[in-house]
């Protein structure tokens, strides 16, 4: 598997596990330590993600630049 596939691979699943924490917030957390401990970790997941997703650019820019020459 290459680097690429690892960061695209990588890059789902940090988006899924944002987007399932910020669903447990509707689900049930009434307790507002909780909900804020929630908002933060899908925020975090968030910002890994597009860290993620500049290495991903970059990786797709510099197969293009390869095959180019």
């Amino acid at each position: 598997m290459d680097e690429l596939q690892q960061v695209e691979e990588e890059l789902v699943r940090l988006r899924r596990q944002a987007r399932e924490l910020r669903e447990q917030i509707g689900e049930g957390p009434t307790d507002p330590a909780e909900v804020a401990m929630l908002i933060a970790n899908a925020d975090q997941l968030d910002a890994l993600a597009e860290n993620m997703e500049l290495r991903r650019q970059s990786l797709l820019s510099a197969r293009e630049e390869s095959a180019k020459g």
